[in-house]
């Protein structure tokens, strides 16, 4: 199992490599933009009126950041999965003899630890705040990185699956959980559901063998 996670590691990483280059350079231009302008509220106004606004007035000085996960999750899983679904070259590899499910399940593995080493970087600039405001932070965009994390496999269901109709599972399911994870609130109200949430996701990434083996053995026209 090690020798076949290292070698899918391996061939993602040469097959992505300028996609999470530019993801990263990306990821890391926007955060420092974010920072600059998060600093700039603090030396226009005191900090306690800023702090007023954002824990009795809800206002997030880091809402722009709401929907960077989930574009940078779509793009890297077009950088992933778009280039092998062209001439059924992914079919070939579902043939291999080491067995659909772990091949599927490395694939996603790396897709989605590639993502949480990104959204990791995007944290560190939070973490910069002071360190009552840091965690606030963290727990409040906490949603914003699940939501991008559910973006990608359910776009990997939509591209896994040959049948047009069955996409419409892939598409109702991040219609349903990606707004709701995006959905204005409180800062940290999200909190208590956090846990939920995530261990839904090696329940999805799980599903996605379902798609895989109709890929596998639907007929070329």
């Amino acid at each position: 199992m090690i020798v076949l996670l290292r070698s899918i590691f391996f061939k993602e990483f040469l097959k992505t490599r300028a996609g999470m280059a530019l993801l990263c350079a990306g990821n890391l231009a926007f955060m420092t933009w974010l920072w600059l302008a998060i600093r700039r509220l603090f030396l226009q106004d005191h900090p306690e009126i800023v702090w007023y606004r954002v824990l009795d007035l809800g206002q997030i000085p880091y809402a722009p950041l709401a929907y960077l996960p989930l574009c940078s999750a779509l793009v890297f899983c077009c950088f992933q999965f778009l280039p092998e679904m062209r001439d059924e070259r992914f079919r070939i590899s579902l043939h291999l003899p080491c067995g659909m499910a772990p091949l599927i399940l490395a694939h996603l593995l790396f897709g989605l630890l590639f993502l949480t080493l990104l959204y990791g970087l995007d944290a560190l600039v939070l973490v910069l705040l002071p360190p009552e405001a840091a965690r606030l932070a963290l727990l409040t965009t906490a949603p914003w990185f699940l939501a991008g994390l559910y973006a990608y496999l359910c776009l990997a269901f939509c591209l896994l699956e040959p049948q047009r109709k069955a996409r419409l599972l892939g598409v109702m399911l991040a219609a349903g959980i990606c707004p709701l994870l995006l959905a204005r609130a409180a800062p940290g109200a999200f909190a208590p559901s956090l846990p939920f949430f995530a261990a839904g996701l090696p329940v999805l990434a799980t599903g996605l063998l379902l798609p895989a083996l109709n890929y596998r053995h639907r007929r070329i026209e």
